[in-house]
């Protein structure tokens, strides 16, 4: 009986253990054709081990696989066992944990599901790599873990749960796991953030300049009371104010300004910028809203879409938060700002911040995320 019982408790805790992620990889990448080989041990692609190169090219719906046994075409393959892949124009990462291949429109699809503390440990290697702070990786851990479990719906309709970039979380395999994120990743191992007995919704960013930002200032969502405005530290010295983007200047031709938001879609092709105002600002001090002037009219855009727009085209240092003021010139506008990105949950650098003065991971969670517990998965 007592045999039994353990045997239904263990079975019980697997079925209960989280799935591994599905992660799209390459997903800024239209990719026809990838090169496979495997990373040392025994690997596998379409059910037969592999010890050499194989090259996946996608057809119009198929794909073709070529190696040294021939080629073979097929609607779709596994790969598994440690991959490298590799191609023109792409970065060479390794990969653990099964990798799904597919084609549609002559491009290829490819998803990863590695193991969810391995995927963990590659996304803190990526969002901190600046970082130096155990205990901030540990926080960043912790956030990842939460926001993966949080969002694994973010692309449930296109046969995938994230992607492998900045719109979910950025992600690059097995190699680019850095040795003080693996450490993080296994020292919370299981542990998520709680809000009422509820994962929450653990945004994060890089700097905050001072003050994190309310959700409901940034996007237009209801508000959340552990995703509110919270003062960074001394107002004198801001935790985060040892980032090297706590302050940053942009100056922009309105040339420039005309060309970005043409491409934006806020003029049409014969308006020029010949202005832009800040004409509304949130509670924490960040622009809200922006007048953007032409020849013949005034265009109301949002301080979080101007941000976007101008990354997007600009590049993401052009204007890297919302926190700005702006001096117009002649024939351009100066930005003075503080902080990067959306501002919204922790703040990464303020972690670091935290972090060097002695805080701990769970201080850091609580400070950015109040009224938060932690709980495991």
């Amino acid at each position: 009986m007592r045999l039994l019982l353990c045997l239904l408790l263990a079975a019980a805790a697997a079925e209960a253990r989280p799935a591994p992620p599905l992660v799209r990889v390459y997903s800024l990448y239209k990719l026809r054709e990838v090169t496979l080989e495997p990373s040392g041990g025994a690997a596998y692609a379409a059910g037969k081990t592999f010890s050499g190169r194989l090259r996946a090219r996608a057809l119009a719906s198929s794909l073709l696989l070529e190696g040294s046994r021939g080629r073979k075409e097929l609607r779709t393959f596994t790969a598994s066992g440690g991959v490298w892949l590799s191609g023109k124009g792409i970065p060479r990462r390794l990969y653990i944990g099964a990798l799904r291949f597919s084609a549609r429109r002559g491009l290829l699809t490819i998803v990863n599901t590695p193991p969810l503390e391995e995927y963990i440990a590659g996304v803190v290697s990526m969002e901190v790599s600046d970082l130096t702070q155990f205990e901030a990786y540990k926080a960043q851990a912790v956030a990842a873990r939460t926001y993966t479990l949080k969002h694994t719906h973010n692309h449930s309709g296109e046969g995938y749960q994230l992607c492998d970039s900045a719109h979910c979380q950025v992600y690059a395999g097995a190699a680019a796991v850095r040795p003080l994120a693996r450490a993080a990743a296994e020292a919370t191992r299981g542990e998520i953030l709680l809000y009422h007995g509820r994962p929450a919704e653990t945004y994060y960013h890089s700097v905050c300049g001072g003050r994190t930002a309310d959700i409901s200032s940034v996007w237009p969502v209801p508000a959340k009371p552990y995703l509110v405005s919270v003062k960074d530290g001394p107002s004198e010295k801001p935790y985060c104010s040892i980032a090297p983007d706590f302050r940053w200047k942009t100056k922009i031709y309105f040339t420039g300004l005309t060309r970005l938001a043409r491409e934006a879609g806020w003029i049409v092709s014969d308006e020029d910028a010949t202005g832009l105002r800040i004409t509304a600002w949130s509670p924490d001090g960040r622009a809200q809203r922006l007048q953007l002037r032409t020849q013949r009219r005034v265009v109301s855009i949002s301080a979080a879409d101007f941000y976007h727009g101008i990354g997007r085209g600009a590049g993401w240092r052009a204007v890297r938060s919302t926190w700005f003021h702006i001096i117009e010139g002649k024939d351009f506008v100066f930005l003075d700002g503080r902080g990067s990105g959306h501002g919204v949950g922790m703040c990464q650098w303020g972690a670091e911040g935290m972090a060097r003065l002695g805080f701990k991971y769970r201080d850091i969670l609580r400070h950015y995320y109040p009224g938060t517990t932690i709980g495991q998965d």
